[in-house]
């Protein structure tokens, strides 16, 4: 080794000591900045293809776990009161998970119940009323399931899912486990991302189709279908402003 390079390579390992020496002490002292954990706690459909509380947005992504495609579901053995104002339409819904997606009920149905009942969402126009019933057969059952389930179902339909998006099927809702745990990158915020997956897919039992974006940096109407592009809107989980204003856009062709 040349003079020069054992002097740059002298000057770089001094440089690397002094580093590890001052990391050590700021992690002595406390000083080190904290780690960000985001956990899994999300929508695309196509019409023949294809959350609740904020979180703060990390540039870190959550990651799938292992899971297994059984094709049996576990029901949510509880019901809710009916959420909404008296002179809506009652929608009633029973909330199941795929066996071996290592994903509760009762979590999969907390979120649910939370998105629906949300200031902003579905019931704020006085039109919907929800209720997660157990007993009767319900208007919607709502499905989350891994990507193989989920293509096979909804191939049935007609739709192609390609093991990425969700969709609805008659009177299910079929939710991609994938896009549950670690959403899409042009959604940085899973809870986000999680709340509109919900309501994309409860528009369309609704009967709403898709929408596109209205304008360039405005709030993409939860019925454009966000999983696969913004179209130069930002990411919405909700189909109504803070104000009560419904977010909309131009029909998607």
């Amino acid at each position: 080794m040349s003079l020069r390079r054992r002097r740059v390579a002298a000057a770089a390992l001094a440089a690397l000591t002094v580093c590890v020496v001052v990391v050590g002490v700021r992690a002595a002292r406390g000083d080190g900045e904290p780690t960000t954990q985001v956990s899994p706690v999300s929508t695309s459909t196509t019409t023949a293809t294809t959350t609740a509380a904020p979180s703060p947005t990390t540039s870190a992504r959550p990651t799938l776990p292992d899971y297994r495609s059984t094709g049996d579901f576990s029901r949510s053995p509880t019901g809710t009161p009916v959420r909404g104002r008296s002179t809506g339409q009652l929608v009633t819904y029973r909330v199941e998970v795929e066996r071996g997606s290592g994903v509760t009920t009762s979590e999969f149905a907390a979120t649910i119940d939370r998105t629906l009942r949300h200031e902003r969402g579905w019931t704020r126009g006085g039109h919907w009323r929800f209720q997660r019933i157990v007993r009767h057969e319900p208007d919607v059952t709502i499905r989350l399931a891994t990507p193989r389930t989920v293509d096979r179902a909804c191939g049935a339909a007609g739709a192609d899912t390609d093991g990425y998006t969700s969709c609805r099927a008659g009177s299910v809702i079929w939710l991609n486990l994938d896009r549950w745990y670690i959403g899409v990158p042009h959604v940085p915020n899973l809870h986000t991302y999680r709340a509109y997956l919900i309501n994309h897919e409860v528009g369309h039992a609704l009967g709403r189709g898709h929408e596109r974006c209205p304008g360039w940096g405005r709030p993409a109407p939860v019925m454009v279908q966000q999983t696969l592009v913004l179209g130069g809107c930002t990411p919405n989980a909700w189909p109504r402003t803070p104000g009560g204003r419904e977010i909309t856009g131009p029909p998607a062709e």
